[in-house]
């Protein structure tokens, strides 16, 4: 496949994996069936596209790729919808634009290579978009605080921040917990029910119940990021235990409940 046609295959990707998680039903966030946290889809649909656009330039380094979805977004959405997303897509699509498609295996070993190669010039946008962004509950730091722009490499800053932040975590780790978690719950729940919508939702409860939520953590303290977690549990055996979708609607129900619950409480995982 030439590079101009992967270019444009992961372009479309990115807008359907946006527009994928729109479309699952995720306790707390922003989806199809419900607005929240003064955010709709419509929303992330339109930052999905800006994502897209940005993230598969070739005349803008990997820092500055972060810098302009979110200088984007900041200016024709008007809210920070996607920074977590930006940040996570941002390594992987740069490392097949320039090696083509991989693996599992060796996109896994190139994640950590690739992070731990930016420098200070190349990670500094990166701390400017975040500070653009400005993540909830993200207040002061010590060492290394991005409303500062610290000039750090992005590893360093990304290490001294992954006790607190699951993102910063799989900067550090060569996202450790998407592919040890989040693909085999997506391969699990797919395989079972083959409804895309659905297994998405199962990957979602799979880390809401599984990992405690370093958004929910910050802004709400420990021991209500704790009370999620294990309420998490109880709808994930909801979707675990249903065999097929004969009680779907029953399902949808009490997970909007749970989605109502945590949005009238202002927590977003």
């Amino acid at each position: 496949m030439k590079k101009s046609q992967i270019k444009s295959f992961l372009k479309k990707q990115i807008k359907l994996s946006c527009y994928a998680e729109m479309d699952s039903l995720k306790p707390g966030n922003v989806h199809k069936y419900s607005s929240g946290h003064g955010m709709t889809a419509k929303d992330f649909y339109k930052s999905a596209n800006i994502i897209a656009n940005y993230l598969t330039q070739n005349n803008y380094h990997f820092g500055k790729k972060i810098l302009k979805c979110v200088e984007e977004i900041k200016k024709k959405v008007k809210k920070n919808t996607n920074l977590g997303i930006i940040l996570l897509f941002a390594p992987v699509i740069s490392i097949l634009l320039k090696n083509g498609f991989l693996d599992k295996r060796n996109l896994y070993k190139k994640i950590s290579l690739f992070i731990k190669s930016q420098n200070i010039k190349s990670s500094l946008p990166i701390f400017k978009a975040i500070k653009i962004a400005a993540p909830g509950g993200l207040g002061k730091s010590n060492r290394y605080d991005v409303n500062y722009l610290p000039k750090v490499t992005l590893y360093n800053a990304m290490n001294y921040s992954s006790k607190k932040d699951l993102i910063a975590k799989q900067y550090v780790t060569g996202f450790k917990d998407i592919f040890k978690i989040g693909l085999p719950a997506y391969k699990k729940f797919q395989s079972k029910w083959h409804n895309e919508e659905w297994a998405l939702t199962g990957v979602y409860l799979t880390y809401l119940k599984q990992l405690t939520d370093s958004h929910i953590k910050r802004k709400k303290g420990k021991e209500i990021a704790k009370k999620v977690k294990t309420e998490a549990k109880k709808y994930y055996k909801l979707i675990e235990n249903e065999k097929n979708f004969k009680n779907i609607d029953k399902i949808t129900k009490k997970l909007l409940f749970f989605d109502k619950k945590l949005k009238s409480n202002n927590i977003n995982p």
